[in-house]
Parts: C-alpha cells; sequence; structure tokens
C-alpha cells in the first residue's frame, strides 16, 4: 500500500473538497508536525473550518502525524521541506502537493506526486467515489485550484 505524504495545500484543498475523509480512510495518511502547525494550530486561530476537519482525522489516527524537519535552503516553505524530508523516509510514499516549486523539486529528484485533483481521480477511478462525488468535489475546490486542474478532474 501507498504512504500519502501531505503538504499542508493538498490537505486544505481535499478538506474543502468533502474528499480527505474518504482519502484518509482508504489510503495510509501521513503530514508533518510542521504541517499540522500550519493548518490545524494556525487554522484554528483564524477558525478556518479545514482546520477542524484536519484535526478530527489526526485524533482519529486516520492522518498520522510524523516528527521531521527539513532543510530550509530549497527556496520552499518549513512545511514542504519537512514533507520532502519525510518522503524519503518513508517506504512508498507518494506525496501530495499542487505547490509547483515544491513539484519542480520532486521531479528533479525522482521523488513520486500526485496533485489533489490526481486524487480525487484517483478515487473514483478505484471504486471509491461516483462520478456525481467527483464532480462535487471538483466544484468545491474550483475557486482554490488552476482551471487546468478543474477541468482535469471534470473531464476524467
Amino acid at each position: 500500500m501507498y504512504n500519502f505524504v501531505f503538504d499542508a495545500d493538498a490537505l486544505i484543498k481535499l478538506a474543502h473538497s468533502g474528499s480527505l475523509n474518504i482519502i484518509c480512510k482508504t489510503f495510509q495518511c501521513v503530514t508533518t508536525s510542521e504541517v499540522k502547525r500550519e493548518v490545524v494550530d494556525e487554522g484554528k486561530k483564524r477558525l478556518y473550518s479545514d482546520a477542524e476537519i484536519i484535526e478530527e482525522l489526526i485524533v482519529s489516527k486516520a492522518l498520522e502525524v510524523n516528527e521531521v524537519s527539513g532543510d530550509t535552503s530549497q527556496r520552499l516553505g518549513k512545511g514542504e521541506m519537512s514533507v520532502f524530508s519525510l518522503s524519503k523516509k518513508i517506504k512508498n510514499s507518494i506525496v501530495i502537493s499542487d505547490d509547483r516549486t515544491f513539484i519542480k523539486l520532486l521531479e528533479r529528484e525522482g521523488i513520486d506526486f500526485l496533485t489533489p485533483s490526481d486524487v480525487i481521480i484517483l478515487l473514483r477511478e478505484i471504486g471509491k467515489i461516483t462520478n456525481k462525488d467527483k464532480d462535487k468535489f471538483a466544484n468545491n475546490i474550483k475557486s482554490f485550484v488552476s482551471e487546468k486542474e478543474y477541468k482535469k478532474i471534470m473531464e476524467e
């Protein structure tokens, strides 16, 4: 089984889509303490609804949080670099991100990744959601993703 390693943006987008709970019940899902701090701790201070959703998944152990530090010399944030470091430590890991700069680093390093849109499509392909669900999830994040990513989900 694959281990999905999430950065902050991916967690937020998939929480907004409504699909994160299904993803975390279908796959081994993990993030870092730095990402948790960004998304949950800071998000709750700002009353972001996605922070509560993500925290519930952590409390229920559907989303694991690992302590790892990341080198910040790559012009990326602490969260992305901690995810990068964690992905190198976990076997069969796939990073979930749509940060273009981060994805370029992953490509250079030969690290597998999927975008949040890819994960929604994957849920449909493996029969975990219906086409109607897929379209609903896409519409829920339409304002958070590029037109290209939105169309990719809708055209699958």
